[in-house]
């Protein structure tokens, strides 16, 4: 039999539809699909203090390929962005539809975690801004290795499932972790024209690996953020390191709308971290040396150990003014990108929180130390506050598909920042500017 090289008809097509060039085996029932990707940013930051660098970078490269076999869907994407290689998605499914309009999916491989949050969800080729917003990145999950069940029907789409924290089980010591997860949607509003979403996600995270400390098992939990652009991906503005960290818990709330002109959507997220560690093993280790706390009850409180909190979310609007009208995803639950020659105009606001400070604390920027007395001491007890900073970004975009391959952004972003560790550094302006094309 004879294979056709094809590429899709003429119909719009978003900037994450799948590649775009086709070889069919049309007896086998079997298609094969190539594409790739491609960005490229332009970036000028002005700052108050610590300087961020402007300049251009190749964001992202990729190759996308995917195959259909009946009820089988394989999909694989490399990347090639920043100069080096990189694994992307890679997974299979097989779904089936039901009598009733629903489907039901089994998924499994490297791929987006299905409570990292909608905006971790939605492709950056599809993303309306240059940039997710930072909260998804700081308290959101990316991919993950594992396997999910999904029902989606009109109304309603459930997709949970189960992963490991680690892809490759490169850990130093202990084990790869566990992690369910799930996001739930109801969509009160659902026909070609218009789309109203509400959801929820919950997601459980047992850690794993970490290091060995005097025989005890450390892990550590890091959370950052980058403030929004690709072109200087520098995190030490929102950042915070969590040792002895135990479980995770991960909640959130989205609503989305759109129409055929307009969008708006939002989201609230949520982390829990709890704590444990082996504190006689360390306490025993601490008493060969002539600085002895003298008994573990000392020590510990010494050395408080607590769970940590910190939230943020984000609220984000477009309006088309010229070009075809927006469209949703039903089986992913996401808005779809532009399509075709169109011109939007976008705004976000974005608030990030990574403290978790206890009240009456002092902080000594010249230590980088929390002190519990509210004063510096000169035998100074550890302090259990968390001082990662908190960000309001506010940013406002342009946005023009040439056609539907090929598109130009161009944002502007304000970020009021408050970190203890950088009293110098309040108000950050960047101006961006993108080149992209997928096929």
């Amino acid at each position: 039999p004879v294979m056709a090289l094809c590429t899709l008809g003429a119909t719009a097509q978003d900037f994450d539809s799948k590649p775009t060039v086709t070889i069919d085996k049309e007896n086998e029932d079997l298609h094969f699909t190539v594409g790739a990707r491609f960005m490229a940013d332009a970036a000028y930051y002005h700052t108050d203090f610590t300087p961020m660098q402007s300049g251009a970078s190749i964001t992202d490269a990729r190759i996308r390929t995917s195959l259909t076999y009946k009820d089988w869907y394989f999909y694989a994407d490399f990347g090639f962005g920043g100069g080096q290689f990189s694994q992307k998605n890679i997974f299979m499914q097989y779904s089936v539809a039901d009598k009733d309009g629903g489907r039901h999916a089994i998924k499994g491989g490297y791929y987006n975690d299905p409570a990292g949050s909608m905006a971790r969800n939605t492709s950056l080729g599809s993303y309306h801004f240059i940039s997710r917003p930072g909260v998804s990145n700081a308290l959101g999950e990316g991919r993950e290795l594992g396997i999910t069940y999904k029902y989606t029907n009109d109304k309603f789409m459930a997709y949970q499932g189960v992963f490991t924290e680690n892809q490759y089980n490169k850990v130093e010591a202990g084990d790869n972790g566990l992690v369910l997860a799930g996001r739930y949607l109801y969509r009160p509003i659902a026909d070609e024209h218009q789309t109203l979403h509400v959801g929820a996600n919950i997601r459980y995270q047992h850690m794993g690996g970490g290091v060995a400390e005097n025989n005890v098992l450390k892990k550590t939990l890091n959370l950052a953020q980058s403030l929004e652009t690709f072109v200087d991906e520098d995190e030490q503005f929102m950042s915070c390191s969590l040792p002895w960290a135990e479980n995770v818990i991960d909640a959130g709330a989205e609503v989305l709308y759109h129409n055929q002109k307009f969008f708006a959507r939002g989201e609230y997220l949520y982390k829990h971290v709890t704590k444990k560690r082996d504190s006689k093993t360390i306490f025993d280790a601490s008493n060969n040396n002539i600085d002895t706390w003298g008994t573990l009850d000392a020590w510990e409180a010494a050395n408080p150990l607590r769970s940590n909190n910190f939230h943020g979310g984000y609220v984000e609007a477009g309006y088309l003014i010229f070009g075809n009208p927006y469209s949703y995803d039903k089986q992913e639950g996401v808005l779809k990108g532009m399509s075709g020659r169109s011109l939007e105009v976008v705004a976000r606001f974005n608030y990030t929180g990574l403290n978790d400070i206890v009240k009456g604390e002092y902080f000594s920027a010249g230590r980088n130390q929390y002190y519990p007395n509210g004063y510096m001491e000169d035998w100074p007890y550890a302090s259990s506050s968390v001082g990662g900073g908190a960000v309001r970004s506010y940013t406002v975009g342009l946005n023009y598909s040439f056609n539907r391959f090929a598109q130009v952004m161009f944002d502007y972003t304000y970020h009021k920042l408050n970190k203890d560790f950088l009293p110098y550094d309040k108000n950050f302006h960047q101006v961006q500017a993108r080149l992209q094309f997928v096929f």
